[in-house]
């Protein structure tokens, strides 16, 4: 068990890392959590209660009818949860291995090889804490035989306070359609326009944006804590994802595609590899003590 989860710690920041899913399981800034630990169907929560932040790959989101054509092809998966579809590709349902670790920085592998997939990768992950910085990677190498459209995310789940504010400037916004699949992008409604702090909506939300300029900022003004999320790589769209107001969790989920881009004739950010290629990219959350 003490291999399980390894604790990182540096000043005020700290976070737990678990190998199953390659998850967070808890993170905390002068002993308040800035991540929500909940409830998922992700490997971790079976061992553990729950996932504080899990990694997306090869893929984020679902994938529609569970299939999707690409380069002439058809290529097929089976339901990797009890939801219809595809759901967050492979790794936060894996045992990762721990490379190595420090007091500050734990690095995690996880291969995957076809199975109820057509994908075969290895994916290197990252979680390294520098001052009052979180850094979250990942390098995911394609080591298929044929070349495939390939993307990343992170999956954070966030604490919903009542004064819980929220600053993410995007270009586009895509309606939800049947089986929680974006339907079609138009402007950004009033209400959902997040250019400028505003609180979350009291209803359900989960949309996805696009055209984001990797930078977002959350504040609990309850607690005096803020929270800078940062891209680095091809991480040009997020989702938000809350039940309602009654909630205690949010999402925000960075990723470098739109949810079912696989079905998308644009390919919706999807990056295609080559055998031996890989794709880089990742986050980082800054909390700060709100002024006042």
């Amino acid at each position: 068990m003490s291999q399980d989860i390894l604790h990182l710690r540096n000043g005020h920041l700290s976070v737990e890392v678990s190998r199953f899913g390659g998850s967070l399981l808890a993170g905390h800034y002068r002993e308040t959590p800035f991540l929500k630990p909940t409830r998922t169907a992700g490997l971790a929560s079976r061992r553990f209660g729950a996932e504080a932040s899990f990694p997306l790959v090869p893929y984020g989101n679902r994938v529609e009818a569970n299939a999707f054509n690409f380069a002439g092809k058809h290529f097929s998966m089976q339901p990797n949860t009890a939801d219809p579809y595809c759901l967050h590709g492979d790794g936060w349902l894996a045992e990762w291995e721990i490379m190595s670790q420090s007091g500050c920085e734990a690095v995690l592998r996880y291969s995957h090889k076809y199975a109820s997939s057509p994908y075969a990768y290895s994916v290197l992950q990252t979680v390294r804490i520098d001052g009052d910085a979180l850094t979250l990677s990942l390098r995911v190498t394609n080591t298929s035989r044929a070349p495939l459209p390939f993307g990343l995310g992170f999956h954070p789940f966030f604490p919903r306070t009542p004064k819980t504010r929220l600053k993410a400037e995007a270009k586009q916004f895509w309606t939800e359609r049947s089986g929680h699949l974006p339907d079609a992008p138009i402007p950004i409604p009033e209400n959902l326009d997040f250019t400028a702090a505003r609180p979350l909506p009291p209803h359900w939300i989960n949309n996805a944006y696009d055209g984001w300029n990797a930078k977002t900022c959350i504040e609990w003004p309850e607690h005096g804590l803020g929270l800078t999320v940062t891209a680095d790589g091809p991480f040009n769209c997020f989702l938000i994802y809350s039940p309602d107001v009654d909630s205690d969790f949010f999402c925000f989920e960075p990723m470098t595609h739109l949810p079912n881009a696989h079905n998308m004739p644009s390919g919706g950010g999807l990056v295609t590899l080559e055998h031996g290629q890989s794709l880089c990219g990742g986050i980082v959350l800054h909390p700060v003590v709100l002024p006042g």
